[in-house]
């Protein structure tokens, strides 16, 4: 890891605090030393030593932008607010960021149908949608930038050029406390299977997942599980009749807490965890013991962003210290090695649960019929 260097916060604050994103100070020149009024030097920037002397330039050419960052992406307005707090903080020049809560695939689906009458005013895409990231990518819609902070990050956070790695969330087990204790509580996929099979009568259709078919963010999830865990059809094959799916977590949740659901599996932390910080007394939640996958949000700049230099800075600034940590802030699970300040990282989660029981749920495009073939059995398993 390298020596810790100013932080541009810092700088803009006038400070010496150390950190890892880097600067950008505002070196001004003293009084002319003979008591009238003082000649200001002309502004000059100052980066971290892994940052380009030409950076300056993008910092440049983004003052001469709109001043303003419209943003696509399947994250809530309480989301983005500490990172857009935090990035606008470091760039007042920056007037407004708007963001939507579109579901993951249809942050693709606006932008392609905008762009092909040439009008997306959208200068930044984040989502999580694997499938489509790859498209995106490898179909030469991504602007091909190389962050300065990459070095900085694991292998995952930059996996094809212009793709980056938003976060890595955990994707959990949860259950409601009231109707499962001691030895019901599950707690992985394989033992979840096996209190099914010892007492059908307390799970039967009050188990709850996401609808593989229906949903893209379900499909990564039990694709990768069944990819990396030999047993993992045979789970499945268990679990999926007692199951009923959804379409998102929300209902999941609030299903389980009102006791309609007894358990849920493979369901999403950025949902889960704030809904157990509102009712702790009511939702419990695990790992899964015998494979936590780690879902990897895409975040990219399309080439046709319209604000290109200021998707660039607000890149850059997620992928660094201070923005990871914003990340978490908005309800994300950071996964820069150095941020090591709060209670939930990639590192953290790995050191929990162990390296061999962490599966990535990494950037793929299955071909239509390896999709068809595995909804299919999935729904026939389902239906029992």
């Amino acid at each position: 890891m390298a020596a810790a260097t100013l932080s541009r916060r810092s700088f803009l604050r006038g400070t010496a605090t150390a950190g890892s994103l880097g600067a950008l100070g505002l070196l001004a020149a003293c009084g002319n030393g003979g008591g009238g009024t003082p000649k200001i030097a002309a502004k000059a920037t100052s980066f971290p030593t892994y940052y380009p002397s030409s950076y300056q330039d993008i910092v440049a050419a983004a003052k001469k932008e709109s001043g303003h960052l419209t943003v696509y992406s399947n994250m809530d307005v309480v989301n983005w607010k500490p990172i857009i707090d935090g990035f606008k903080k470091l760039y007042p020049f920056v007037e407004s960021v708007s963001t939507n809560n579109l579901d993951s695939s249809e942050v693709f689906e606006r932008y392609y149908s905008e762009s092909s009458a040439h009008k997306s005013p959208a200068s930044f895409l984040v989502s999580g949608d694997p499938g489509n990231w790859v498209r995106f990518a490898e179909g030469g819609h991504a602007m091909d930038y190389k962050s300065p902070e990459t070095g900085k990050l694991p292998d995952f956070a930059n996996p094809k050029p212009g793709l980056y790695t938003f976060s890595a969330d955990p994707i959990l087990m949860a259950w409601n406390k009231s109707l499962l204790t001691g030895n019901q509580v599950p707690t992985g996929i394989g033992d979840l299977a096996k209190l099914v099979q010892k007492d059908p009568g307390t799970y039967k259709n009050k188990i709850t997942t996401y609808d593989v078919p229906a949903t893209s963010f379900g499909f990564a999830i039990d694709y990768t599980y069944t990819n990396d865990r030999p047993d993992g059809w045979k789970n499945l094959q268990v679990l999926l009749p007692f199951t009923r799916p959804e379409s998102s977590s929300g209902p999941m949740v609030e299903k389980l807490q009102s006791g309609e659901y007894v358990a849920g599996y493979f369901l999403s932390s950025t949902v889960v965890l704030p809904a157990v910080e509102q009712s702790s007394a009511v939702l419990g939640w695990s790992y899964i013991d015998d494979g936590t996958p780690m879902f990897l949000r895409g975040m990219g700049i399309p080439k046709t962003a319209p604000d290109p230099a200021t998707a660039k800075l607000m890149l850059d600034y997620i992928l660094s210290k201070p923005g990871q940590q914003q990340v978490y802030n908005g309800g994300f699970t950071p996964y820069r090695p150095d941020v090591t300040s709060v209670p939930r990282t990639y590192q953290k989660i790995v050191n929990k649960v162990g390296k061999d029981n962490v599966l990535i749920i990494g950037y793929e495009n299955p071909s239509k019929s390896t999709v068809d073939t595995f909804n299919k059995r999935w729904s026939g398993y389902q239906r029992g």
